[in-house]
């Protein structure tokens, strides 16, 4: 009778047609509209303003802010954008009360009209019978190219990838890294293909980023299948059992496992995006598609691509063992011959 985890094994055609389906989707998907990215911002420049809590307790940052757009105005200049951030403290992660004024400028903005407007802001930012404490800088900041990052982001990928399964290969056998190979191909390629689809909003190396935690999470979740196929394998019990067989009642003994860690996986993502800032919960939720996306390759797929990569080997192990008993026999006539002899 054949048992639910060896008919998961049989519906190997199933995943390859799903993935290859998501992916290819996926690259097309890609090809015409890219990632669901945020637009990157090029180069521009900063005014920026840090005040003390003095001044938000006597509700002067109105005031501090027309002060600064008189002396933007007396230069010519018109900011972009304009942005207040509260100080954090890093000892206790609590609010100290002192504020930063940010004001964007484009690229070609003169860096003398802003260090003119910086001089005469620095004049206007003293308040008579208050001690508040400001201070005024001006910066240009670079934008970040995607492609770069992109790059380094995909070679970060293909080196770790390649040094865990050169890792499993040596500790668990050449089956397990073949298979391993496809899970990890299907895991980093089925989440790209997933955020191409879904058009997810994720920053600029978000996918790759996420690419990454997919092989990551299914090179963990493959190995401890790897680990308990090559301690059943030992046992007497399994030479009985055919490719299928034997993997199917391997995995049996594993899936539980597999399962928690995937679950201890997720929960420290939902951990992570409770406690982080609303940014970064952003960046922190999507991981739960790539933690998904290696589970399905090293509970379904892998494993039933491992079914054919052993059946290769039992063979090739049957053969070398003919051969070599045969060898033995025919030493064994020979010596026989020459001792009638």
């Amino acid at each position: 009778m054949m048992t639910k985890r060896l008919k998961s094994l049989k519906l190997w055609p199933l995943y390859v047609a799903f993935s290859s389906v998501v992916i290819l989707a996926g690259i097309i998907l890609y090809a015409l509209f890219g990632f669901n990215t945020a637009a990157e911002k090029p180069q521009y420049k900063t005014f920026e303003v840090q005040y003390n809590v003095v001044a938000v307790i006597n509700d002067k940052e109105g005031e501090i802010q027309s002060r600064c757009e008189e002396a933007f105005g007396a230069q010519n200049l018109t900011y972009t954008a304009k942005q207040v951030f509260s100080e954090v403290s890093s000892a206790n992660n609590m609010e100290t009360g002192n504020k930063r004024l940010v004001y964007e400028f484009a690229a070609d903005a003169s860096d003398e009209a802003l260090n003119l407007a910086k001089a005469a802001a620095e004049e206007k930012l003293v308040f008579e019978n208050l001690a508040v404490e400001s201070s005024v800088s001006v910066n240009t900041v670079k934008g970040e190219t995607f492609y770069e990052a992109g790059w380094r982001a995909a070679v970060g990928i293909a080196v770790g990838a390649t040094v865990a399964l050169v890792y499993i290969g040596i500790r668990f056998g050449l089956g397990c890294a073949l298979s391993g190979l496809v899970g990890v191909v299907n895991s980093t390629f089925f989440t790209l293909g997933f955020f191409a689809i879904t058009r997810i909003p994720v920053f600029a190396v978000g996918p790759l980023l996420y690419a990454a935690i997919a092989a990551l999470a299914f090179v963990l979740l493959y190995m401890i299948h790897c680990m308990k196929m090559r301690e059943n394998f030992k046992d007497s019990a399994f030479e009985k059992f055919g490719a299928d067989d034997a993997v199917s009642e391997s995995l049996k003994t594993s899936d539980k496992f597999v399962c928690w860690t995937a679950g201890a996986l997720g929960a420290v993502v939902l951990v992570l995006g409770a406690v982080a800032t609303a940014g970064v919960r952003l960046l922190t939720l999507p991981a739960f598609v790539a933690v998904a996306a290696g589970l399905y390759s090293a509970s379904l797929l892998a494993p039933a691509i491992h079914v054919y990569c052993k059946r290769a080997f039992d063979k090739i192990k049957r053969n070398k063992i003919r051969k070599y008993s045969g060898k033995k026999k025919a030493a064994k006539i020979e010596e026989t011959e020459q001792t009638n002899d």
